[in-house]
């Protein structure tokens, strides 16, 4: 049978039972109807004209008995016509020949009433009299009878009704909850089935006990399972070969690479990092690796980020120092966290795992510090000759040595010149060879904001004159105090103002301002310049890196060495600018 068929009976069921509750209803209200219909329409009109005849004949035996004048033909009329009534409504077994009798009477009645028979008169009106009242006695009888049988028949009715709602009800009960209990096991067993193939496990068999639309769905389901079982077994040696390979490809890898998934159980490991963290594969494979860092320092350092909450996708980690033999290396740490979109879920990446990868840095790290040694060292060895330039210089100007002309001391300006433009380039190249190898030292103190502002203004002031530019302080907390470097905030607002006098028009304005942002102090500075691109705001704070269409000196570390002052400090800087519509650099300064 099939379900939908099996529905249609179900419901059709329950409508047959209300609608033979509504049958049966409405035959025992007709049937109580209609005996109650008897009692008034039979019985109680005879026991009405029994009465009117009583009443009729009285008023002739009161004119009879007083010798009253009055008529008693309007009476006599109204005697015959309740008799003709009562001819009509005979209902009950033997009022036909009392009614008879009562017409015998009354005609006798009436004929002694012609011979003025006074005596004879009254004896018929008793009789008259006995005849209704056994008429009465019999219609009266009969309403007893039918009233209880009334009674009875409502009783039933109770009785009925009663045992059909009951029946109706437990019926009504069984098909509420047994009927969608019944429909739907078959859809739990479904559900069962198709849960266990989605989590990869496809030796399900759906019963197929049934013949309709379920049975034919378990069949299509069965050998559903069974293709996938089939195609997974034809595809696991190839996964096996595949992920054989993959294996051997980040064993082969020069880099230590360590698999975790979700919850931080160990994937694989590969030889090279098996060889740094001292272990063999059986004992840390599909192990937790916190309890493998209780006992592994190394381990702990790898996973330290993941635990503690302080891992962020892109963020640089700080480089991991390796005892390998008798020697020590330097690694640079990247922590990758894997994710995948599961299918019908597009709107969220769910995570599964994390890759943690160490690379050997170690030779870098000796190149980078033996060129940071060649250049500290070379500016070292060039602030020698520029000091003697200083004092050749400085001798030249001085009178006693001799008089100049005015060729002479225009090759001694231009000789000056160039010779700041050394030692402000060894002294960036000395501050950035400083910052690289970590040796910079910033003494962060509280500092007035109107402090760093005035005292930067005050240093660029000789160079404004010559574009006829205007400096002008804008702040309005000059007194509110900063955590910083007062030497260095210094020194990175000269170099913006610096950059602002260098690319603005003549007679501009260069606007120095402070603002308070929560826990920071905000200082900036706005040119009217050229301003910088979208593209080159990416690289402006690299070393070395200058506008395109500059051509002005600089060795292009300001910007650089700025910002590492800056974070070095606790605080950071930043750019706002549109090309064509000036620039705004600022910094941003712990409050004290």
């Amino acid at each position: 049978m099939k379900f939908k068929t099996k529905l249609l009976l179900s419901f059709g069921f329950l409508f047959i039972i209300i609608l033979l509750l509504g049958l049966v209803g409405s035959f025992y209200v007709k049937k109580l109807g209609d005996e109650a219909s008897t009692i008034l329409k039979d019985n109680n009109r005879t026991l009405q004209y029994m009465e009117r005849i009583n009443t009729e004949v009285g008023a002739i035996e009161k004119i009879l008995v007083f010798d009253l004048s009055g008529p008693v033909d309007a009476h006599l009329s109204a005697l015959d016509a309740q008799l003709k009534l009562q001819q009509n409504n005979i209902t009950e077994t033997g009022e036909a020949g009392l009614t008879r009798k009562l017409e015998s009477s009354i005609n006798d009645f009436i004929a002694t009433l012609n011979s003025s028979s006074k005596k004879e008169s009254l004896e018929y009106t008793f009789q008259i009299r006995e005849i209704t009242s056994e008429i009465y006695a019999i219609n009266q009888e009969n309403l007893l009878k039918s009233n209880e049988r009334v009674n009875h028949i409502s009783g039933q009715v109770f009785v009925s009704m009663v045992t059909i709602s009951f029946a109706t009800l437990v019926i009504g009960l069984f098909f509420t909850f047994g009927m969608p209990a019944y429909l739907t096991r078959s859809i739990k067993i479904f559900d069962k089935a198709i849960d266990k193939v989605s989590r990869g496990i496809y030796d399900v068999n759906v019963p197929l006990n049934r013949k309709d639309e379920f049975g034919h769905l378990a069949a299509s389901f069965n050998l559903m399972a069974v293709k996938l079982r089939e195609f997974e077994r034809s595809n696991y040696a190839r996964i096996l070969f595949e992920k054989n390979r993959l294996d051997t490809i980040i064993n082969q890898l020069s880099e230590a690479i360590v698999g975790l998934d979700q919850d931080k159980n160990i994937l694989f490991v590969n030889q090279r990092a098996l060889s740094l963290l001292g272990v063999k594969q059986e004992e840390v494979q599909g192990k937790y690796a916190p309890d493998i860092a209780i006992h592994n320092e190394l381990m702990q350092n790898l996973i330290r980020e993941l635990m503690l909450g302080g891992h962020a996708e892109g963020k640089v980690l700080p480089p991991v120092k390796v005892t390998e033999g008798r020697s020590e290396r330097l690694f640079s740490k990247d922590v990758i966290d894997i994710t995948t979109t599961p299918k019908g879920q597009e709107e969220r990446n769910v995570l599964i795992g994390h890759v943690i990868i160490l690379t050997d840095i170690t030779e870098f790290a000796d190149k980078d510090k033996a060129k940071t040694r060649f250049m500290a060292t070379l500016s070292h060895e060039l602030k020698t000759p520029v000091a003697a330039i200083d004092m050749g210089v400085g001798l030249l100007q001085n009178e006693k040595t001799g008089t100049l002309n005015g060729e002479q001391r225009e090759w001694i300006a231009t000789i000056m010149q160039n010779n700041d433009r050394i030692k402000r380039t060894i002294n960036e190249i000395l501050d950035l060879s400083k910052i690289e190898s970590g040796s910079i030292d910033v003494l962060s103190s509280k500092t007035k904001v109107g402090y760093l502002m005035d005292s930067a203004i005050m240093g660029i002031q000789p160079f404004i004159k010559e574009k006829e530019l205007r400096v002008k302080n804008l702040s309005a907390i000059d007194k509110q105090e900063v955590l910083a470097d007062p030497q260095k905030t210094i020194w990175i607002l000269n170099n913006f103002l610096t950059n602002a006098i260098r690319y603005s028009p003549a007679q501009e304005r260069i606007a120095v301002s402070a603002e308070v942002e929560d826990y920071f102090v905000k200082i900036s500075v706005t040119d009217r310049g050229k301003g910088v691109s979208s593209s080159q705001k990416k690289t402006i704070f690299k070393p070395y890196s200058r506008l395109r269409s500059d051509r002005s000196e600089g060795t292009g570390l300001g910007l650089a060495i700025s910002k590492e002052f800056v974070e070095a400090m606790g605080g950071s800087i930043g750019l706002i600018s549109r090309e064509g519509e000036g620039a705004t650099f600022w910094i941003k300064l712990r409050k004290a």
